[in-house]
């Protein structure tokens, strides 16, 4: 009775078992519903957790528009719609890569300028849109943000003159046709060893601006080109079939990268990879003297674990920090300074003992004058390759494209820059002087002399002109680099067209002109002065640095690289013999007081040991006179003893 009783009280009605089942599925539709607007999208900023959030997210085209696998015509994906659903793409846009057509953004102390090279016309010229002083900004010689990106594409991260104003998109209508070069997030961002920045470039070659970040991901093939496309071609329509014939970007994603709900993995990581940085910010030395990439140790910093984010770091804006005394950001926020090279490893002018992040050793500098801390950047010892009697030569991967291979990578290829050179730069700081290492570049370009200003001339103009000059070349000329004679023939076509101004040539240090005789003439001039910036890696271990273990003559020998090399003004034109510039000249120091200086470093172990003679001889004379004395006050204190 009781059992059956107990039955009947457990039953419930149909209609309520009904709800109960609603209710259950609703709740997990709900808990579904929040689960996957966890995956699709992560909350604006950054997330304050140090885990690496799973980037398992839709892909999005220009329009917002999600991207099934199946869509046909497939759009490449954008990562500002992509990416920015999530970041704020307006604020990483404020980033040093992404800032240098932002005329409100800091420029900082000058860093690598971009580079115009063109051999046929013997031109190497810095470019920046930083106002950095001995750079002139691309629009000096006519070049738009159209054709920057064309000339330097391939080492741009996206955004700054690949995402021009309304103005400059109407004035060049192949913006239509190629799209716009958005930041390219997986440039940096990416740990996919499929990924492929090398097809950045080859994307850029074709006007692919729209396709180029789907191309380096490895999430799907883009193929065609839209160089080959009329002005007319709009890379948003569905292609006809006179298009693709003619071979209009196309797209074919790889269907097995998208889940079931048509989302696509990205691995990413937070803190960008060293590797991702070496794409463009890779040097090697060239030349006889050079070492073999084998030969060569990599960061002392790097060798101990480090990324080069760990130093360099930013927030969401993507100001990055970089890492020299006195620089902008770190006037917004002093702690930014533990980033220096004293800030780390020094203790601060309070007294207060060093940053020693991730462990860094505390530098001592025992029996160091403390001159040396005034005189000279900590770079000065410990960065770069050690000084030659003859700066080196050394390429870029900015200025010549390393991570390509072709005629472009042999050791004569421009532009020429010299490693190292010891020159005295300013502290931000504290407006000190210092000397310290840097990479200069002597520039040589065709210009117009106005008012006593160089206006640069861009070199196509000038091969147009030069097709008209005599091609009677001097005996032994070979025929590889510009003659004096071929350029004053340039000169003189130069001098009769409609454009004012004296027609030049700066090159090799020197401003060339046409003579009195219809030759060239030099003389100075302050638009034919060497560009230089600092450099700060490689750094050097403290057991590598310049003085070490008491080294003294490393630098303050009669013949010492440091202060007695010597920097040859290269150049693309064959000028005569290239000036040779000491490099105490780059320093701002007296050759004379160098050699004296260097005269008592000679004699300065004999004075050494005079000095240690002279005190033992007067240690000894002390000692006898010590003992004397000792000797009367015990005859004086004996005597009193006695009368007692």
């Amino acid at each position: 009775m009781t059992g059956n009783a107990t039955k009947r009280r457990r039953r419930a009605p149909p209609f309520v078992k009904a709800l109960a089942i609603l209710a259950a599925a609703g709740a997990v539709g709900l808990a579904f519903s929040f689960v996957r607007a966890a995956e699709d999208a992560q909350p604006p900023g950054e997330p304050a957790s140090r885990a690496t959030y799973v980037h398992r997210i839709p892909l999005r085209d220009t329009e917002n528009g999600v991207i099934r696998p199946e869509s046909d015509p497939a759009l490449p994906f954008s990562t500002r719609t992509t990416c920015g659903d999530c970041h704020d793409y307006d604020t990483i846009r404020q980033g040093w890569h992404f800032s240098a057509t932002d005329t409100a953004a800091e420029s900082g102390r000058p860093a690598q300028p971009w580079i115009l090279v063109h051999r046929a016309t013997a031109t190497q010229l810095p470019l920046s849109y930083r106002p950095w002083p001995g750079t002139w900004r691309p629009e000096d010689i006519g070049l738009g943000p159209w054709e920057f990106v064309q000339a330097f594409g391939r080492h741009l991260p996206g955004g700054g003159p690949g995402e021009p104003d309304p103005k400059a998109l109407a004035a060049e209508p192949r913006w239509l046709v190629s799209g716009r070069l958005e930041i390219n997030c997986l440039a940096c961002h990416s740990a996919d060893p499929a990924h492929d920045q090398v097809q950045w470039l080859l994307q850029l070659a074709e006007q692919n601006f729209l396709w180029a970040p789907l191309a380096t991901s490895g999430l799907g093939e883009v193929r065609g080109s839209a160089r080959r496309m009329p002005e007319t071609y709009d890379p948003f329509m569905e292609p006809n079939a006179q298009a693709l014939q003619k071979g209009a970007p196309t797209v074919a994603y790889d269907a097995g990268r998208f889940d079931a709900e048509g989302r696509v993995f990205f691995n990413l990581v937070h803190k960008p990879l060293a590797e991702r940085c070496y794409f463009c910010h890779t040097n090697h030395g060239v030349g006889a003297e050079a070492p073999e990439k084998w030969e060569t140790d990599q960061d002392v910093h790097l060798a101990a674990g480090l990324a080069c984010a760990d130093c360099h770091r930013h927030g969401l804006d993507h100001r990055m920090v970089r890492g020299y005394e006195g620089e902008p950001l770190a006037q917004e926020r002093p702690e930014l300074a533990d980033f220096t090279c004293r800030g780390c490893h020094m203790p601060k002018a309070d007294g207060s003992p060093p940053a020693a992040r991730f462990g860094a050793p505390v530098a001592r500098h025992v029996g160091l004058p403390t001159v040396h801390f005034e005189k000279l950047a900590c770079t000065a010892c410990h960065s770069g390759p050690k000084p030659r009697m003859q700066a080196g030569r050394v390429q870029t991967s900015r200025a010549h494209a390393l991570e390509f291979y072709g005629e472009h990578r042999g050791d004569d290829a421009l532009p020429f820059i010299a490693e190292p050179v010891f020159v005295k730069q300013v502290n931000r700081l504290d407006g000190r002087e210092e000397i310290g290492p840097h990479r200069i570049l002597w520039p040589a370009f065709w210009g117009r002399l106005k008012d006593g200003a160089v206006q640069p001339i861009h070199p196509e103009r000038v091969a147009d002109a030069a097709k008209t000059a005599p091609e009677a070349k001097d005996a032994g000329e070979s025929g590889e680099r510009l003659s004096r004679r071929r350029i004053a023939e340039v000169l003189k076509i130069l001098a009769a067209g409609p454009d004012a101004g004296e027609p030049v040539y700066v090159g090799g240090g020197k401003l060339y002109r046409l003579g009195a005789d219809g030759g060239l003439a030099a003389e100075d001039h302050p638009a034919a002065r060497p560009y230089a910036w600092a450099l700060a890696h490689d750094v050097r271990p403290a057991a590598q640095a310049l003085g070490s273990g008491g080294a003294c003559d490393d630098c303050h020998a009669w013949n010492s690289a440091f202060f007695f090399g010597t920097v040859s003004a290269e150049g693309p034109a064959d000028l005569g013999e290239p000036q040779a510039v000491p490099m105490y000249e780059f320093e701002g120091l007296s050759s004379l007081s160098l050699r004296v200086w260097a005269v008592m470093f000679v004699f300065r172990p004999y004075f050494k040991a005079f000095l240690f003679a002279a005190a033992a001889v007067i240690g000894v004379i002390l000692l006898l006179y010590g003992l004397r004395g000792l000797a009367a006050l015990l005859k004086w204190v004996s005597a009193r003893s006695a009368k007692g």
